[in-house]
């Protein structure tokens, strides 16, 4: 029954979402919010008491919730302002709820922090959620909401401190000591050791991973610069110590550390860095070394921010400082809220084994790990068998490699199953854990059963490089997974239509193999700290599961996620976030309903573009106001044309016949 209503029963809904079992419902509740609401009444004359639809208080809060049966009667705003004047405060609900918000500041209660006024217009189905902060000479209108999980106990304060003041989510506090770190040490590589670009991410590993071995002091590091004897060097000290501690952890076969010390070899013989530098007083290693130690080891190592890449969001921040965007080492950095949805999408869990073929920092690697942690809620055997034997990456480049071996080795990482290698070259079989059976058959291993990916952009530049398009990397991917495996892939949004022959091609071979579950449109400035102008898509696939012709593809415009860039700041949560990311996620388990601006369900074939704007339609009948404006601006269209002489072109003599 579509009337007011059903709204206030959606809106019961949201609030026992929340853990709101019992709101103050039209003139119900204490004896200060009726006093407080005396004389609110909506009508012109206001000299009754005011009845909100719904009030409670959480965290000392006040939430005051006004509905109305359409979503077009959610909110008026002209120039930005919310108008409280009759007959706005009473047709409208956010006004109405500002309305009753700012007569009870006046009035006078006896919570302090302010007061939250939402205003609620339609239904389940489709519906808006306008929202305003109320305080002393401060009416501060926020963002639409998705639903009301910011209201929750846990989270009114975060959503008050980041959406309302403007400060910074704790998350991004947490990585300012990081940034600073950062800072300072691009200046003294510069300034003090003459470090190459390429050469800074890798002395950064050798350096954490020799602060991680039992024993190491950083008073060993005198500076004893003598050239009969090389190995008191501070560089060979450090070197030795990292080499030492990935031994102990018994990371891999030799192979694997041969490749990282590779990497961290040129450390021991640089003079610049292993003379005392008179104006450090010591070593520029040393220097390095305790801002590593005091300011980013524990950063890295800390089980609470076991979910966020923070060495690489270190290196990246530390290389941007060289002149470039990260790119240096091509890095292009998966945000941590987007490596954590991913995980999210396709459930990632304690007894999966999951594999990431492009794997960089191994940023993907380690939201896996935390969320399979999470999953294995506390059972320590368990959590060591996916420590060694459940987190796989492949990475082609060495100083990449470098980065995500070390990443995965600060997270506790016993075996560290990183590959360095080719997604397209990498031995499937040895990976997947098969055994040769009779002739040419395989008898299957463990295999793989989720799959997360990030794949260069932009390879296939013509036709000797048409095999790395994004396409291609997603159709090797694919090989990896199980019947039945899942795959979530970040790629540009061009990759879903299938511009060269090749990629039409691979589309078609897709759908022969596999199922595509969902296509998510992401925010456009996703990758704003990368420097990477890319509008992104994530895909979703389940592997050799060929795709049925009547399948409905579920497309998302998700670009509306909570994240916005900020001067200064970069791409920040602006407190809304984490309901969101909720909401998109009830959605595509059929939890939750939207309409089609936000989800389009349809049938697909490879020759359309796998993306929502190509499906999407308006599915909203027309209000009788839009109506009547239309039928209105024809009208004066046809008044135009025939007071300038052009009236025969819309009503041609002779029933249109031209005689």
């Amino acid at each position: 029954m579509d009337n007011e209503k059903a709204t206030d029963q959606f809106v019961r809904d949201l609030l026992r979402d929340i853990g709101v079992t019992k709101p103050w419902e039209q003139d119900g509740g204490p004896k200060w919010k009726r006093d407080a609401l005396a004389r609110a009444s909506k009508s012109k004359a206001g000299k009754g008491e005011g009845k909100p639809e719904f009030v409670f208080v959480v965290d000392d809060y006040i939430v005051i919730v006004e509905d109305k049966k359409e979503a077009r009667f959610s909110r008026f705003i002209e120039d930005g302002l919310i108008t409280t004047e009759f007959p706005f405060k009473q047709d409208y609900a956010l006004n109405g709820a500002v309305h009753y918000a700012s007569v009870m500041l006046h009035n006078g209660v006896p919570h302090k922090k302010g007061i939250f006024a939402i205003g609620i217009g339609g239904n389940e189905y489709h519906h808006e959620i306008a929202v305003a902060f109320v305080g002393p000479g401060q009416i501060k209108l926020l963002d639409d909401l998705d639903n009301l999980d910011v209201f929750r106990m846990d989270s009114i304060g975060e959503y008050h401190s980041v959406a309302v003041l403007g400060n910074k989510p704790q998350a991004e506090i947490q990585l300012d000591t990081v940034k600073i770190a950062a800072s300072k040490l691009h200046e003294g590589m510069r300034n003090f050791g003459s470090v190459e670009n390429d050469r800074k991410a890798p002395l950064v590993s050798a350096i954490l991973l020799a602060l991680e071995k039992p024993g190491f002091d950083l008073d060993e590091l005198k500076g004893s610069y003598d050239q009969v004897l090389p190995d008191d060097w501070d560089g060979v000290k450090i070197y030795k110590a990292a080499h030492a501690y990935m031994v102990s952890k018994g990371f891999g076969p030799q192979q694997k550390i041969g490749t990282l010390l590779d990497q961290f070899a040129f450390i021991e013989k640089s003079p610049a860095l292993n003379r005392v530098h008179k104006e450090l007083g010591m070593t520029p290693l040393k220097w390095f070394a305790q801002i590593l130690k005091t300011d980013v080891q524990k950063v890295v190592t800390d089980p609470s921010m076991s979910s966020f890449d923070v060495l690489g969001n270190f290196y990246h921040e530390f290389i941007s400082y060289g002149g470039g965007d990260g790119n240096t080492l091509g890095i292009v950095l998966t945000p941590e809220h987007v490596t954590a949805l991913m995980t999210e999408l396709i459930d990632v869990g304690a007894g999966d084994w999951v594999i990431d073929p492009t794997a960089g920092t191994a940023s993907f690697l380690i939201a896996a790990m935390h969320r399979m942690f999470k999953d294995a809620r506390g059972d320590e055997d368990v959590k060591e068998d996916i420590r060694k034997n459940r987190l796989h990456g492949v990475e082609l480049q060495d100083k990449l490699f470098a980065i995500g071996a070390t990443n995965m080795i600060l997270r506790g990482d016993g075996k560290a199953n990183f590959r360095r290698d080719s997604i397209f070259e990498a031995p499937i079989h040895e990976m997947r854990g098969d055994k040769r059976g009779k002739g040419d058959c395989w008898i299957p291993g463990h295999g793989f059963t989720k799959v997360l990916l990030n794949p260069p952009y932009s390879q296939a530049k013509d036709k000797t490089t048409r095999h790395l398009s994004e396409l291609a990397f997603i159709e090797r991917a694919l090989e990896f997974l199980n019947p039945g495996g899942r795959l979530a892939a970040i790629v540009p949004q061009s990759a879903m239509v299938g511009k060269t022959k090749e990629d039409k091609d691979r589309k078609v071979s897709l759908l022969k193999k596999h199922t595509l579950d969902s296509v998510i449109t992401m925010n456009g400035e996703t990758f704003a700290d990368s420097g990477v102008g890319v509008h992104a898509v994530i895909v979703l696939f389940t592997a050799w599961r060929p795709h049925p012709s009547d399948a409905k593809v579920k497309f998302i415009n998700f670009q509306n996620d909570g994240y916005k860039v900020q001067m200064h700041r970069g791409l920040t949560d602006d407190g809304t976030a984490a309901s969101r990311r909720k909401h998109l996620l009830e959605v595509l388990r059929g939890d939750a309903v939207d309409d089609t601006k936000f989800i389009v369900r349809s049938e697909i074939t490879a020759q359309d573009e796998w993306q929502h704007s190509y499906f999407y339609f308006n599915d909203q009948p027309p209000a009788v106001e839009d109506f009547m404006k239309t039928v209105a601006d024809y009208v004066a269209w046809q008044v135009d044309m025939h007071v300038h002489g052009n009236g025969e072109l819309i009503t041609p003599c002779n029933g249109g016949n031209g005689a």
